[in-house]
């Protein structure tokens, strides 16, 4: 009886609402479903703060499928250790229902013009969405001269040089050791 108590707990409910909405979004990447997870967790629901908002992002880069553990993140902060499994579970089911009956029927749609249309037409959102989310994170974490420089070199590093994002992250991590000394 505790446990379907706990699985129907008003929190946990919404919090499965907010992540299956979340899911259903979730295409092109994980970077491209910060700008909705930013609006449902931080504007709209105020479950978390920008810095936290910020923060959880941060973190969950150090893992496998970084913005999914965001979800992961928000839950634990919303609901503990519960809230963290409704998050996760919640944002992987649309997509992973989707690709089941995708699966099912992608050599037919592989070739149908319709669909290739359809597909390239999303791209252009999808990199609107990820300016979105570049923005949104920016202007809660770049508040001077110094990071300005270190997002330049970032970006430099990445597009110019084409240097694992690994690698920056960990450079990033060291520099901010360095700089807490």
């Amino acid at each position: 009886m505790k446990v379907l108590r706990w699985l129907f707990a008003p929190s946990l409910l919404m919090l499965a609402w907010v992540f299956l909405k979340i899911g259903l979004v979730f295409f092109g990447g994980g970077f491209v479903v910060i700008p909705v997870m930013h609006r449902e967790l931080v504007t709209n629901l105020h479950w978390l703060t920008d810095r936290q908002f910020v923060d959880g992002t941060a973190i969950s880069q150090l893992t496998p499928g970084p913005i999914a553990v965001l979800a992961t993140f928000a839950g634990y902060q919303v609901a503990g250790v519960p809230g963290a499994l409704v998050g996760t579970a919640a944002i992987f089911l649309p997509g992973s229902v989707l690709m089941v009956f995708l699966s099912r029927s992608y050599e037919a749609l592989r070739n149908h013009a319709a669909a290739r249309k359809i597909l390239n037409t999303l791209i252009p959102v999808i990199v609107g969405l990820l300016v979105a989310a570049a923005l949104q994170i920016g202007r809660t974490t770049v508040s001077g001269w110094a990071d300005i420089a270190v997002m330049a070199v970032a970006l430099v590093a990445l597009v110019r040089f084409k240097v694992s994002p690994a690698l920056l992250i960990i450079a990033a991590a060291l520099l901010g050791w360095i700089r807490s000394l």
